[in-house]
């Protein structure tokens, strides 16, 4: 990557709280926002992104695929926050949200900063 894709996406939405990135199993990046301090240990974060997501997006991204058009992302409403999963090369992207947060609305802004990565890489 040319810089880092957590600033990128922390400039989208003042309610993105967190961004991970995991590629090919390992976590390549994990940011919180300066602003909006974790609700949990780091270490549960890790966890979170290498074992509970890769799972997840494999499951539905399975299901997806099966008549539905494939997965874009998933969406995960936690009693805190919202988390969104969304696949992206080897791997995935999280980004963790406000609860106020119109968590639709950035998902489809955070998938066109990513097709834009893409069209750069090609």
């Amino acid at each position: 990557m040319t810089h880092a894709l957590s600033a990128e996406l922390f400039a989208l939405d003042r309610n993105i709280r967190y961004v991970a990135v995991n590629q090919e199993g390992r976590l390549i990046e994990m940011a919180q926002n300066p602003r909006l301090p974790s609700h949990n240990p780091v270490e549960t974060d890790r966890m979170e992104e290498l074992i509970v997501n890769p799972v997840a997006i494999e499951l539905t991204r399975r299901r997806g695929d099966l008549d539905l058009q494939g997965l874009r992302f998933l969406l995960i409403r936690y009693g805190i926050q919202f988390q969104l999963v969304l696949p992206w090369r080897a791997g995935h992207i999280s980004v963790g949200l406000e609860p106020s947060a119109d968590a639709v609305v950035v998902a489809e802004r955070i998938l066109t900063v990513l097709a834009s990565r893409e069209a750069a890489a090609a």
